[in-house]
């Protein structure tokens, strides 16, 4: 039997939720406010917490983020039942960490329908973290998304990447996000801030066991992992990077691929992951600044004696006319340009203010097939060369795309 948790100073609508979902099936459990909604909650584990915001000790979001701080609470489902209905009430809630939002008052069939749908996400969810539980594979490949200059798509080829990788092969591929300041991954897979790094933020190197480092993973849609940045920068001040790396180092371990954003800097963060990447993509695009930015993170590579074939330049068409062209820039460099992005802003902007990337969308379209391929071309050798047992839809698109050209 399913059990809630309704947490609201107003009687009347824990009693409406218990009449909608009692019948159904569900135990209903009730607190008058949010101290002691949290104390409820660690007495009783519920399946699912619907909360109020306005109540009169702690609101409602904070109800969320302390519970979600807790890993035992990492991936319980939580809905924001408010008369709040303007949409900053809306991005309030899912920035604190809920799954979803229902305006008060409620229709009682729509909210047995999205408990339903919420628990449903969570069964699965749970099935997905038992599986990498045990999944031990060798080290992952870890790409690297790298450029000294801001705005020139890094996330974006970062997200589209990892959804290819993990649609491609189907086993475990995760995203992070290591632009701690502002960090854009979950935005971009229009995913709720449940956990993210701040979470381990006080916990000592030597007890960030597999176990924990789940409980800030979250799965999207697609079957890709991601842990996000910080939701507020005043977080990442208490992140050590000794603890961050000691965390990466641990994640690979339980995936084929790890995709990491960078900052846009050599910090010391920035710099230990280029050293330990199999892979350096830096983004770049055609106008003069960009330009020099790369060649400046180029000139370090160098200094830092990484191999030539570990880089891989991306050029991203920012915009249709005035650009430097590419076979200027590739002699500027020095070297060839792996990948295009062609300039589609209508798309790509669309895709960011959705939080739909492309290639999960819409998996055929000229751009989304590009990443796609990218990916495939990043992938182990061993997964390039050997015909999986089972094909992907991704796999096969690939092999169609390839299979035309060779005509």
């Amino acid at each position: 039997m399913p059990h809630i948790l309704a947490i609201d100073d107003e009687p009347l609508y824990p009693r409406l939720i218990a009449i909608a979902l009692g019948p159904k099936g569900y135990q209903v459990d009730t607190a008058p406010d949010g101290k002691r909604g949290i104390e409820l909650a660690r007495q009783v584990n519920p399946d699912l917490i619907i909360t109020d915001v306005m109540m009169p000790d702690i609101s409602g979001y904070e109800v969320i983020h302390q519970l979600r701080r807790e890993p035992r609470f990492a991936h319980t489902p939580f809905m924001v039942l408010t008369s709040q209905s303007e949409l900053q009430d809306k991005i309030h809630a899912f920035e604190a960490g809920a799954d979803d939002h229902l305006t008060k008052p409620f229709d009682v069939d729509e909210l047995a329908v999205r408990v339903a749908a919420l628990l449903h996400r969570a069964d699965h969810v749970a099935i997905d973290q038992a599986t990498t539980d045990s999944y031990v594979v060798e080290e992952a490949r870890l790409i690297a998304v790298h450029s000294l200059r801001g705005g020139t798509g890094c996330s974006t080829l970062a997200v589209n990447l990892s959804v290819g990788l993990a649609g491609l092969w189907e086993g475990p591929t995760l995203l992070v996000d290591l632009v701690l300041l502002a960090g854009q991954v979950a935005l971009m897979l229009n995913q709720p801030l449940k956990r993210t790094w701040a979470d381990i933020a006080q916990v000592d190197t030597a007890d960030l066991g597999h176990e924990l480092l789940q409980s800030i993973t979250t799965r999207h849609d697609s079957g890709l992992y991601f842990i996000p940045a910080p939701t507020h920068p005043s977080e990442v001040e208490t992140l050590r990077v000794g603890s961050l790396l000691a965390c990466l180092k641990s994640l690979q371990k339980h995936y084929d691929y790890v995709v990491a954003d960078l900052p846009h800097d050599f910090s010391e963060l920035a710099l230990q992951m280029l050293n330990a990447a199999e892979v350096i993509l830096l983004m770049l695009v055609p106008e003069m600044a960009s330009l020099r930015a790369a060649a400046t993170a180029l000139d370090s590579y160098a200094r830092l004696n990484y191999p030539p074939g570990k880089i891989k330049l991306v050029l991203n068409n920012t915009f249709p006319r005035q650009g430097i062209p590419k076979d200027k820039i590739e002699t500027a460099l020095g070297r060839p340009i792996s990948m295009t992005i062609p300039y589609v802003p209508d798309r790509l902007v669309e895709a960011i203010n959705m939080g739909q990337p492309p290639l999960y969308v819409n998996p055929d379209e000229p751009v989304s097939a590009l990443f796609e391929d990218f990916a495939f071309l990043l992938s182990k050798d061993h997964h390039k060369k050997t015909k999986p047992t089972r094909p992907s839809e991704g796999w096969k698109r690939v092999y169609r795309r390839f299979a035309a050209r060779r005509r």
